[in-house]
């Protein structure tokens, strides 16, 4: 019950730091009266809301609409089978935790004891990745594979959904990390191959819930989450005015081993010529 009040609470736009103080001190008795519009004890009490929050919380409807659409919602993640976890929550996973501004929420279908193995390695690239670059990704990945690791990357097409299929290929586990909610999968021609992941004892993982296709910044946050969740992070092949190279700063920021392919594509030149990571040539240069 605690949880989907929070969810309300989020959906309705209060503050995080507020919603982090209401999940770990604020009982459930108390969140039912913020959400009926009686907050000024707790607000004398704690000091915890914003301008913005007391504004949302002053508006019946306003919450009103933020309970039908949650609780709607939560009908058809039961029926879907996608869980959602509160960053303070045990299930969620400990490296993401650890990173600059985590998501609060996040959304997952499939199997998520794969955050209990032992090493989880993020490969992302250009969406038009050449001849050399798939056959060093299919040759990787298999090797990834016959050592029990777990690969990550965004779905997207290209370097991407290669990494994915060839996860797949050979009989591994991949985790694919959308920049939109898991029930309305971007592209939607991946769609099949999500399903593909998820029978395949994958995972599928989001930090949304609202349909907002083609919303740039969505990829952007995508990506922070994709280098977040793992060990290390590779990148095979882009341009340096790419979104790749997001993933590769977010790498560097949340002190991530990062490696690259050796090629002469600008992002790559880039990331070596900065010192920021190695030539990858094996999983020997990771373990």
């Amino acid at each position: 019950m605690k949880k989907k009040l929070i969810f309300i609470l989020y959906d309705l736009g209060i503050s995080l730091s507020a919603l982090s103080t209401i999940y770990r001190f604020v009982n459930v008795d108390e969140i039912e009266r913020v959400l009926t519009g009686d907050y000024l004890e707790l607000q004398f009490d704690k000091q915890l809301f914003t301008e913005k929050d007391l504004s949302l919380l002053s508006s019946s409807e306003a919450i009103n609409n933020s309970r039908r659409k949650i609780e709607s919602l939560l009908e058809n993640f039961k029926q879907e089978g996608i869980e959602y976890f509160i960053y303070y929550e045990k299930e969620y996973p400990t490296l993401l935790k650890e990173i600059p501004s985590p998501p609060f929420l996040l959304f997952m279908k499939g199997n998520r004891q794969l955050f209990e193995e032992k090493y989880i390695c993020s490969i992302v690239g250009t969406r038009t990745p050449s001849p050399p670059t798939i056959n060093l990704i299919e040759k990787y990945v298999s090797e990834m594979v016959d050592h029990n690791f777990i690969t990550v990357s965004g779905l997207a097409l290209g370097t991407d959904i290669q990494v994915h299929l060839s996860t797949l290929e050979n009989k591994g586990k991949t985790i694919a990390v959308l920049p939109g909610p898991i029930s309305s999968i971007i592209p939607k021609s991946h769609t099949k191959h999500a399903t593909e992941i998820l029978k395949n004892h994958g995972l599928l993982i989001s930090e949304y819930y609202k349909d907002e296709p083609n919303k740039k910044t969505n990829y952007v946050n995508r990506n922070r989450i994709i280098s977040g969740i793992s060990n290390a992070v590779i990148i095979t092949e882009c341009k340096a005015s790419s979104g790749t190279m997001h993933t590769a700063r977010f790498a560097y920021v949340q002190n991530k081993p990062l490696y690259c392919f050796d090629n002469n594509s600008s992002g790559v030149l880039k990331i070596l010529n900065n010192s920021s990571a190695k030539l990858y040539k094996g999983i020997s240069n990771i373990k």
